[in-house]
């Protein structure tokens, strides 16, 4: 048993860098907590949740956690993980039990909306507090020490409700996820072959003062196995770049990536297509890719619908869109997936699952669907990537609590053919609310042409009788 000491004299949480871990291996670990006046086995069981499931089996009576590694990059791999976003602020909703309990997963993907502070001001004490309250939440904690945690801020996270690189929240909410979220190398351009030179990446700050252009944003992917997860940043450059003539002649049109983060996303995407052993690519998009956030951005939601469409249909890899935000959970197989620009619709068949909400009401964005959309809060959706020599699949099942809502599975015909016309109630009701009045509305023009006519009859018959006495 290794043993690592950690003097901690301030609130900043602990990082701990391990290496020489072998792929694809379980390791466990404990505390243990010295020189530290006031642990009581009482604090000790709000620290751990220990009525929560632990098993207590070490000398020490501490409960055992542990994580297990990936497997190699660019072999055959399969894993799964869960995802979902959308949480009322310091939520003790048990859906975070159920994730883990239901599912297992190698690791939880929160997909934005972690809070819903709705920060205004650049103050890195509110953001602090927010933090706290989130991992102080008993539930979330259980779920957080359970199994690692990818996390993508989205609106109310990041600043207010629809909040774009203009809030004066920007720098500090990039501070703070630095400093609370475990995540990768921001802004990675790790070479995806083994003989390419590493380039050097942004260095992360830690103090506000040290932010740029240059290492802002937390956009970034990671390999596992054969397959790539791409995460990007949709809330710390968006409206901030005129593309002027970069996409015709459209000079008023902004960006919602940046150039910085465009220009990689690019790269990657590229990189992908020509790199044999990658099959399978998930982006990862806090809001829906096909819902009216990126709608207003159609030049680069297109630009990136091309890439990823010649991956999947042209060289016949796995590719899937795993987007939250619209407080539903519900899937598109492509069939009716459409990108529309200046009046013109472009069918591109991307596949995309939306997950959520986990404790916030329900909503419906984006239509029409092949399954759901299920509205309101416990939801989440698991993903499975199934990875062999003979080929790769994404496995899709969705859960409200622990009840399976759909499944579905990227390398099944008959269910990427159906053809999903699927719409969202409120639309459905509106629809039928504007048959009816539509009906009523003809039903009164014909009424006001039968009187008009039967007016115009009878003053004709009164005009004929005049013409006869006369």
């Amino acid at each position: 048993m290794n043993r690592l000491k950690v003097n901690q004299s301030n609130e900043s949480p602990i990082i701990l860098q391990f290496q020489n871990l072998q792929p694809n291996t379980q390791y466990f670990y404990i505390f243990e907590f010295y020189d530290i006046e006031n642990i009581t086995p009482e604090y000790l069981k709000t620290v751990y949740n220990k009525e929560k499931d632990y098993e207590f089996t070490t000398e020490f009576e501490q409960p055992m956690f542990s994580f297990k590694t990936f497997g190699l990059i660019g072999q055959p791999y399969t894993f799964n993980f869960s995802a979902s976003g959308c949480a009322r602020t310091a939520s003790i909703s048990t859906i975070f039990l159920d994730i883990y309990q239901n599912t297992y997963p190698q690791f939880f993907f929160m997909l934005g909306d972690l809070h819903y502070r709705d920060i205004n001001t650049d103050s890195v004490d509110e953001f602090d507090f927010a933090y706290k309250q989130v991992f102080g939440s008993t539930t979330q904690r259980y779920l957080y020490q359970q199994v690692p945690i990818e996390y993508q801020f989205d609106d109310h996270d990041f600043g207010k409700n629809d909040a774009d690189g203009n809030s004066p929240t920007r720098n500090t909410a990039n501070l703070l996820y630095w400093k609370y979220v475990p995540h990768g190398n921001l802004h990675n351009y790790r070479p995806l072959f083994q003989d390419e030179e590493l380039p050097q990446f942004p260095q992360e700050v830690k103090n506000i003062e040290e932010i740029n252009e240059e290492n802002i944003g937390s956009y970034r992917y990671q390999i596992i196995g054969r397959t790539i997860i791409i995460t990007v940043d949709l809330r710390t450059f968006q409206n901030l770049e005129v593309l002027g003539d970069q996409f015709g002649n459209f000079s008023n049109a902004r960006s919602i990536l940046g150039k910085q983060q465009r220009e990689w996303l690019i790269t990657i995407l590229d990189k992908v297509a020509i790199t044999d052993w990658i099959q399978a690519v998930i982006f990862i998009s806090s809001v829906n890719f096909h819902g009216e956030t990126w709608d207003m951005f159609p030049h680069e939601q297109l630009l990136i619908a091309d890439k990823l469409q010649n991956i999947q249909e042209v060289l016949e890899k796995q590719v899937l869109i795993v987007s939250s935000d619209s407080h539903m959970t519900a899937m598109k197989n492509g069939y009716n997936s459409y990108i529309q620009h200046l009046g013109l619709k472009y069918k591109y068949g991307l596949q995309e699952t939306m997950c959520g909400s986990l404790d916030k009401s329900g909503s419906c964005k984006t239509q029409p669907l092949t399954f759901g959309p299920w509205l309101g809060k416990n939801h989440y959706t698991n993903i499975e990537i199934q990875d062999s020599q003979l080929r790769t699949c994404i496995i899709i099942r969705a859960f409200e609590k622990s009840s399976q809502l759909f499944f579905y599975n990227t390398c099944d015909d008959r269910l990427k053919s159906l053809e999903g016309k699927v719409k969202c109630p409120f639309d459905v009701l509106m629809r039928v609310v504007y048959v009816i009045a539509s009906l009523l509305v003809s039903f009164g023009f014909l009424i006001i042409i039968y009187l008009i006519v039967k007016k115009c009859h009878k003053n004709s018959m009164r005009y004929s009788l005049v013409m006869r006495e006369k």
